[in-house]
């Protein structure tokens, strides 16, 4: 059985990233460390749903099959690139950072990186909002596994 501490499925796991990109996204200051929660997670959500699989390998399950055709997914790529640069420091996507959110309106002061820069508002990857990768690969696991179980 897939678990650690009380996540006991795949889909409470998806349920916790997806709680965690709710927060994110409604927060004016992005906090990096939500960030790659949801990263980590939807990275490795894959191998929740069919453990030990490699997608180089054919397919004899409906698990495999998902977990095979979401390698297809540009944004997929992206998440597993960014996850592997967070993992091994190597630089394979451009990333960036915008910081345009007021003095007067930061919330924790001591949450700020660079106090010239204050709080991010945005994450960029290869100058897109880190948003819409995420967005895309929240809609695979929903369309493709989690609506469809």
């Amino acid at each position: 059985m897939n678990n650690i501490f009380d996540i006991k499925s795949s889909e409470e796991f998806f349920s916790s990233v997806l709680r965690i990109y709710d927060r994110y996204q409604r927060s004016n200051e992005k906090d990096i460390e939500d960030l790659l929660y949801v990263l980590m997670g939807l990275n490795h959500l894959r191998e929740w749903i069919a453990p030990r699989y490699k997608p180089e390998t054919q397919p004899s399950k409906p698990e495999e099959a998902f977990s095979k055709e979401i390698y297809s997914l540009p944004s997929f790529t992206i998440i597993r690139s960014l996850c592997n640069r967070t993992k091994h420091m190597t630089k394979v996507l451009a990333t960036a950072s915008s910081h345009d959110i007021p003095f007067d309106d930061w919330t924790d002061i001591d949450a700020v990186r660079n106090f010239d820069l204050g709080p991010a508002s945005k994450y960029l990857v290869n100058e897109r909002d880190v948003i819409e990768t995420l967005d895309d690969v929240i809609a695979f696991y929903k369309a493709k596994w989690f609506e469809r179980i």
